[in-house]
């Protein structure tokens, strides 16, 4: 908990709640009270009965500190102002120019004439989801870019509502769709596979299209405004505070506004409905007066603008005990706007000011009668008290701290309540209207003096209002949407928190994590991507025929074969010593023959891998032949490895060897001609996959419940895909794409319900998920894996350990419903990949179907509702269910 002090500009009073002003009105009513009853005219006495009676109701109070002599003349004052402005000439309106404070628009500066003004625009954080202390870490980060505003500077934390404007990533689907264009002119994706993606392309720019012009959707954005008279401090201080703010321990990452983004950001705080596409092609000159509103009108209780009523509110009293973010309350309220202008005292008159306080209050708590007043008194003194000693002991400044908010009049009722359930009490500015309007302005003037609060650096800090879990990623697609709007996800952003681009998706059957995982790899389909799929259900064989890909039943064989013993090159991992593919390969087939041999004698198993570099050797294959010259028919195949195996047999003298080989023989020939597996690996590879969405079905095999030939295959799947992922790179540099450019060709390999392929006596299919994971980011590619079983990925502590690397290697996790009991394996899977903590653990529990947790950092997470629109959900959902309401 943190605390705000009171008031630390007492008012002086004479006696309990009589100030100065309220003595000076008394002596005048007393005065004409005295001059009546002496007057010499008839009933002069009803008169003087009157006067008193008008006098006693001066002073009766109307709201918090405010007297119906303070409204009066607030009253007065307001009927002198001036209360309507306009842009152009109109008979009974002043020029909006004597409204508006700020002359021009200059590169990253607003001119005010007398002084300047720069703009951070501050990306939000899902500060909820994160632990106590990274919340901590994050407050302290902000606090100590709050500590180099100077005394001469002023500064203002504004949010505000922009129309979401999708212009950006319509033109980024325009860019994708060309790119997959020129594919098809290379024949690297045929014409059928890009009109099945081209309906993808075109319901997603239709679904923007009609959010920019129809069904607009309003957006939250945070900055923080700094003024200074002197354009070179100011710069400095900016400078300072966006530097501080991302190379920080949790980045907070910033951007200073220019020219036509300070435009929108003026134009957003009078009004949100506006296109800022009218600033394309507009001249400097012109900008300024199409930032300013075009009509403000003042009554007593609401500002109207543009025909739109607003009412206001500033903040006039706070609760001493306050959480972390304890803005936020404020700051997230829809339809509204909110201000909290701010300036830093100088250190020794921030302590003068405090110790007159003190003296004051003191002096209260001497002649309190009532025990109420009594302890009101002594807490405001233990926080002007405490207040003194952070001072004077802690890196604490003193921070002269005004909230303003502006609602649509429809939201009045919700803000009263909201501020009056967290604590705050609250003015609605009843006179006031245009000093409010003044003080929420864009500019270092306000207003509103008697309200202003004193806050020290981390309490000020602690406001941390800048929090959202929104999700919109540059070049991404759209997949779902939360509280905070739709969520464009790019799972091949590179920066210095995206390293890579794997991705874990875990929930129970029945949570949605099938439905959002075809969303995902139908959307990446169409951005020029190879997707291969590891299926142990058929699950996706509608989605493959629709998307023109190819379907292998790697049970039959039949449409076609991977052998074992040809060469492919291997992965690379960064930072590890290279390895010759033969070598490698030798490393694989002892792991594969592992597998196959399930039960054989560890000397006959040593034996056989001593009979594969034979055989590799009968065929003029060692580490130092260009496996690239080697044609698949020059290959061994499992005909010769038995033909081996039989002369063994034959030529053996020694009775024990030539036992050991009958039963390497017994175990060979199932495999070779005649065998009852010689139908998958006997043979020369003759697999061949041109498609760019190819799904490998297990259902076949593991329907026999054939864990061992399952596992096995899958091993060679996985080794046949390391060689198209090595081919993915060679594509990329053939034409010219870098490793970080947009429009390279991506590679994906998916494994379904993953814990199917998890043995506790050969997790060969999980470290080679492992080593995926590790590996595949050098290639432009990404590694999904899908699981609904949490306890088969911690059966073991090897198991456990190899998980947990997986986990750590993926960049991005989905995570849907998941049963309570399932909860403390999730936990500790991800203890080392950024940890779930208690309230996301709830959040999980109690998800609806369709309803994600997603990961993208240790330090951002989101909630997300997946939708699929509904050109991607006819991709993959059978006929029958088209037209069924089944959305998530």
């Amino acid at each position: 908990m943190r605390f705000i002090p009171r008031r630390t500009r007492v008012k002086m009073e004479l006696l309990k709640g009589i100030t100065i002003i309220d003595l000076l009105i008394g002596i005048i009513g007393a005065t004409g009270l005295i001059l009546i009853l002496t007057a010499n005219f008839d009933y002069n006495y009803y008169y003087a009965l009157s006067w008193l009676s008008v006098v006693i109701t001066l002073f009766m109070p109307v709201a918090e500190d405010l007297k119906i002599y303070s409204t009066i003349v607030v009253l007065f004052r307001f009927m002198a102002f001036k209360r309507k402005f306009s842009k152009i000439e109109e008979k009974g309106f002043s020029d909006i120019k004597e409204l508006i404070p700020y002359e021009k628009i200059e590169g990253k500066y607003i001119n005010y004439d007398d002084y300047y003004a720069q703009v951070i625009e501050i990306s939000p954080k899902e500060f909820f989801l994160l632990s106590e202390h990274k919340q901590n870490t994050l407050i302290d980060i902000f606090a100590n870019g709050l500590r180099r505003l100077t005394a001469a500077q002023h500064a203002s934390f504004i949010k505000i509502n922009k129309p979401l404007l999708l212009d950006d990533y319509i033109e980024n689907e325009d860019r994708k769709y060309e790119i997959v264009l020129e594919m098809m002119e290379r024949g690297e994706i045929s014409k059928e596979e890009v009109e099945t993606r081209s309906m993808v392309f075109e319901n997603r720019v239709s679904t923007m299209n009609y959010i920019n012009a129809v069904e607009k959707i309003y957006k939250d954005h945070f900055y923080l405004v700094v003024y200074d008279r002197d354009k070179s401090s100011l710069n400095s201080t900016i400078s300072g505070i966006v530097n501080h703010f991302e190379n920080s321990s949790i980045p907070i990452h910033s951007k200073v506004l220019q020219e036509k983004q300070i435009a929108v950001f003026l134009k957003a705080n009078y009004s949100k409905d506006f296109d800022e596409r009218q600033l394309q092609g507009m001249p400097m000159e012109k900008v300024v007066n199409w930032t300013m509103p075009k009509k403000v009108v003042f009554k007593t209780a609401s500002t109207i603008i543009e025909d739109k009523t607003f009412r206001t509110f500033n903040i006039i009293d706070y609760p001493i005990n306050v959480r972390n973010a304890w803005a936020y309350s404020m700051f997230s309220m829809p339809n509204t706007k909110a201000v909290v202008n701010i300036k830093p005292f100088l250190k020794f008159e921030a302590e003068k000011m405090i110790d007159k306080a003190i003296i004051e209050m003191e002096g209260k708590s001497l002649y309190s009668a009532k025990t109420s007043t009594r302890i009101e008194n002594d807490a405001h003194l233990s926080t002007l008290r405490q207040l003194l000693v952070e001072l004077k002991t802690g890196n604490e400044n003193l921070f002269d701290v005004n909230i303003h908010l502006t609602c649509e009049d429809s939201m009045k009722k919700e803000i009263r309540a909201n501020l009056r359930q967290n604590g705050f009490k609250f003015s609605e500015m009843f006179g006031r209207q245009v000093d409010s309007f003044i003080s929420q302005n864009v500019s270092r003037l306000d207003t509103i003096k008697q309200n202003k609060r004193g806050i020290h650096t981390s309490s000020l800090a602690a406001t941390f209002p800048f929090i959202s879990s929104a999700l919109m990623d540059q070049n991404g697609f759209y997949i779902g949407h939360n509280e905070f709007g739709p969520v464009f996800v790019n799972l091949f952003i590179r920066n210095n928190e995206r390293i890579n681009s794997n991705m874990m998706i875990i929930g129970k059957s029945g949570s949605g994590k099938s439905f959002a995982t075809k969303t995902l790899l139908t959307n990446l389909a169409a951005d020029n991507s190879r997707i291969f799929i590891l299926d142990p259900e058929n699950e996706y064989e509608i989605l493959t025929e629709n998307l023109k890909g190819q379907a292998i039943d790697v049970g039959s064989g039949l449409q076609g074969r991977i052998n074992p013993f040809h060469i492919t090159p291997s992965l690379k991992e960064e930072g590890v010593a290279l390895v010759d593919d033969y070598s490698a390969h030798l490393q694989f087939l002892e792991q594969f023959f592992k597998v196959i041999l399930q039960g054989i004698s560890s000397d006959a198993f040593e034996k056989v891998n001593t009979l594969i570099v034979e055989l590799y050797s009968k065929k003029g294959i060692d580490s130092s032949t260009d496996i690239n010259d080697v044609t698949s028919d020059n290959f061994p195949i499992f005909d010769d490895l038995y033909d081996i195996v039989q002369e063994k047999v034959t030529k053996e003298k020694d009775e024990y060897l030539r036992r050991m080989y009958q039963i390497i023989e017994n175990y060979i020939q199932k495999f070779s001609t005649g065998g009852r597996n010689s139908n998958l690996w006997n043979g020369p590879t003759t697999l061949k996959t041109k498609e760019n969405f190819v799904t490998f079905s297990f259902r076949s095999l593991l329907s026999n419940n054939n864990s061992v030939l399952a596992n096995a295959q899958m091993m060679l799947v996985i080794r046949y895909l390391n060689k198209e992922i090595i081919k993915n790179k060679e594509f990329n540099k053939k034409y010219g794409f870098g490793e970080e450019d947009p429009n390279r060709r991506k590679i994906i390999v998916t494994v379904d319900e993953a814990h199917v392929f998890i043995n506790k006596d050969y997790p060969i299919a999980l470290n080679f998920m492992e080593q995926m994971a590790k590996r595949i980011r050098k290639y432009s590619g990404m590694q999904i894996i899908i699981t609904q079983n949490i306890k088969d990925f911690v059966g073991s502590p090897e198991i456990a350990k190899q998980s947990a690397a997986i986990i750590n290697a993926s960049q991005y996790s989905m995570i849907f419903g998941l049963a309570p009991n399932d909860m403390s394996d999730l936990v500790d899977l991800y203890r080392n990949a950024g940890g779930i903590n208690e309230d996301e653990q709830d959040a999980i529990v109690t998800a609806g179907r369709g309803e994600a947790f997603l990961i993208t950092s240790p330090l951002n997470r989101t909630d997300v509702k997946i939708v699929a629109l509904q050109p991607v959900r006819d991709l993959f959902e059978k006929e029958e269910k088209k037209n069924e309401d089944d959305s998530y």
